[in-house]
């Protein structure tokens, strides 16, 4: 099948070596080159999009979008947001009187804004509390009423808390492992609220199986099981055999906060998709990739 790719980031290049690795033919779009693939690559800036549209040639069958701003400590009010709101629109405007069959589009669990139980893509409702969020759900909106009578095939796929190898350093998963092996103390922010982590590579299997599976317009990619952040730090320090600092941060745990967990009647797992890695082996994957 031939996929036209945008995007090669953390979750991008994942996707791009699952799909690869799946046989099929890429076509990668990106503001980078992607190493240590044979797919052809285009360089280029989205929002330039008539540049952008010119990728169409090459008659894709289906297009995986991938990107938007996820710098750490800034993405949530980056106004840029507004940027790739309108992008990702134009692209379902522009894939609705084109050949494709099918948009897969990366969403997120920011969608759901702040809850006290796990989420079902379809039936939870959408409540954002963040810029980020807010354009996510927009955008939603938009391409839903863009491709609704045109034959493409939609699915929006609310990715949850994505770690692997290659992720940015400030980002929890890689600083715990950092700060633990230099035996410095770590700082955590939120010590109660649930999260459900999943690797880059069950992300990418997730969307394997939703170019090759009937699925819902709306999934959730994660894995059911939620963790506290402290109850994360505890895995690592196991891995690593260093300090406890976790039994003392049990002692500032205030209560639950929120809940950001895949229900687990979520459709892609109806669907039949599992994850393969439990948070113990995804840890030690990454440990080691």
């Amino acid at each position: 099948m031939k996929i036209l790719v945008i995007g090669n980031g953390l979750l991008g290049s994942a996707i791009i070596r699952r799909l690869e690795a799946d046989g099929h033919e890429l076509l990668i779009y990106s503001k980078s080159i992607s190493e240590n693939t044979r797919a052809t690559q285009i360089v280029g800036d989205i929002f330039s999009f008539d540049d952008f549209a010119k990728a169409f040639t090459w008659k894709p069958e289906v297009v995986v979008h991938t990107a938007w701003v996820t710098t750490y400590g800034t993405y949530k009010d980056d106004l840029s947001n507004h940027d790739y709101a309108r992008f990702t629109s134009r692209l379902a405007q522009c894939i609705a009187t084109s050949d494709v069959g099918h948009l897969i589009v990366l969403g997120s669990c920011a969608e759901y804004g702040i809850r006290d139980e796990a989420s079902t893509a379809g039936s939870t409702e959408l409540n954002p509390n963040s810029l980020y969020a807010q354009q996510k759900v927009e955008s939603f909106l938009s391409v839903r009423e863009s491709l609704r009578n045109s034959g493409v095939r939609l699915t929006w796929a609310r990715v949850f808390q994505p770690y692997g190898p290659g992720q940015d350093k400030k980002r929890l998963v890689p600083y715990l492992f950092h700060s633990i092996r230099q035996g410095r103390d770590v700082q955590i922010s939120d010590t109660s609220s649930i999260l459900d982590w999943i690797t880059t590579r069950d992300i990418a299997s997730a969307i394997s199986f939703i170019v090759q599976k009937s699925t819902e317009v709306e999934v959730d990619i994660g894995t059911s099981i939620g963790y506290t952040n402290i109850e994360l730090l505890r895995h690592i320090e196991e891995i690593l055999g260093k300090t406890k600092q976790w039994e003392k941060l049990v002692e500032q745990t205030v209560g639950q906060v929120s809940v950001s967990l895949v229900g687990k009647r979520s459709p892609l797992f109806v669907a039949g998709w599992r994850p393969n890695d439990g948070l113990e082996a995804g840890l030690k994957w990454i440990d080691t990739g």
